[in-house]
């Protein structure tokens, strides 16, 4: 379409091009950045996604030695933090607000057998809290104004063995902690101050069931928590109710007549609230439920498949789709998530690196 000079739309083209720079047409802006972290090469990829397609575009791959997997992101969105399993310690790197581009602070031993298997930052962004699988404890660790993570633990905490996840709620008080051997979510209350973590009454909360707890993901109305269970393959509703959860029920993330081997690993609410996903390694696929707004009951609304083992996956903080990685498969695929109904719909695959192990995404601008 050829423009008139004087037209309204060419007028709009070139205040445009004078506040932001040449425009072009072949190339959309991406205000959201996704991070995978690959175990089994150690490498950390930094992807564009396309808000509007969820068109992934590579735009950075850094070698992170000791097997990098479990991943977060401050709460203000300036700081990557990539713990390495095998090294036993925390790689903190900035984030540029302008394209999402990854610079190496600090990297911080935290030392524990088998290395950390979860990360995640307390809700003001001052604190660093760390989960260990091997060992059994859990620690917190002062982050510091220009990122990094200070040397040695605020705190530590020894638990029970298969400590998988440790994350606070939306409060920034109850940090739930659960086990899978143990069959325990341990329950902590936080001193947003201090840092240091304190039982919750109870202090432990016991499935009658042998569920296997592994991680946990927060409703946004603060109202509901849920669990996903690995040996059992199911997910838990509960009710937080002051400083302890509450199961509401429980289901299984399986369609009826599937009897191989299986067991979940992830959980994620969708950003509305609406909808809520697990992922199952054996049947491959990501279980899809409903979310009633008043009881936090659950109601399954099938499982989409995946490539081989999603042990990991994302919703994007737009909640237009959701990313999961196939560990065996070496694959990421993009998934569109249905609007009215929550379903997901495959869109593209990509080869990746080695051993995807852990899924990032935020948005920018």
């Amino acid at each position: 379409m050829k423009l008139k000079p004087n037209s309204r739309l060419s007028k709009s083209l070139l205040l445009l091009s004078l506040l932001f720079g040449p425009l072009s047409t072949g190339e959309a802006w991406a205000d959201l950045r996704l991070y995978l972290a690959n175990r089994h090469d150690d490498s950390l990829m930094r992807f564009d996604m396309d808000e509007a397609s969820g068109e992934l575009t590579l735009r950075q791959t850094l070698k992170l030695e000791g097997e990098p997997a479990p991943m977060c992101v401050s709460p203000d969105q300036r700081t990557l933090y990539v713990a390495g399993r095998k090294a036993e310690r925390v790689s903190a790197f900035s984030i540029s607000p302008k394209d999402g581009s990854l610079t190496l602070i600090a990297e911080t031993s935290i030392p524990g057998k088998g290395g950390a298997c979860y990360l995640s930052t307390d809700r003001s962004g001052k604190f660093l809290l760390s989960a260990y699988y091997s060992e059994g404890k859990v620690a917190v660790r002062k982050l510091c104004e220009n990122g990094s993570v200070s040397k040695g633990a605020i705190q530590t905490i020894s638990t029970e063995k298969n400590a998988h996840c440790i994350l606070p709620n939306h409060r920034n008080r109850l940090v739930l902690v659960p086990h899978t051997g143990p069959n325990t979510v341990y329950q902590f209350l936080l001193d947003g101050k201090t840092g240091k973590l304190s039982p919750a009454k109870p202090a432990k909360y016991v499935p009658k069931k042998k569920l296997s707890p592994r991680h946990v993901a927060y409703h946004p109305g603060g109202k509901f928590v849920y669990v996903v269970n690995e040996g059992s393959s199911s997910v838990t509703a509960c009710r937080l109710k002051g400083d302890s959860i509450q199961p509401v029920h429980t289901l299984s993330t399986l369609p009826a007549d599937f009897k191989e081997r299986n067991s979940c690993a992830d959980v994620e609410v969708h950003p509305p609230g609406k909808f809520l996903y697990c992922s199952n390694r054996g049947h491959d696929s990501v279980a899809m439920f409903a979310i009633d707004q008043k009881t936090g009951r659950l109601t399954s609304i099938g499982q989409e498949h995946t490539e081989k083992v999603p042990r990991s996956f994302n919703v994007d903080p737009t909640g237009k789709f959701l990313v999961a990685a196939g560990l065996r498969a070496n694959k990421l695929t993009v998934f569109r998530i249905a609007p009215g109904t929550g379903k997901l719909k495959p869109i593209k695959t990509y080869d990746v690196g080695k051993g995807p192990t852990w899924v990032q995404i935020l948005k920018q601008g």
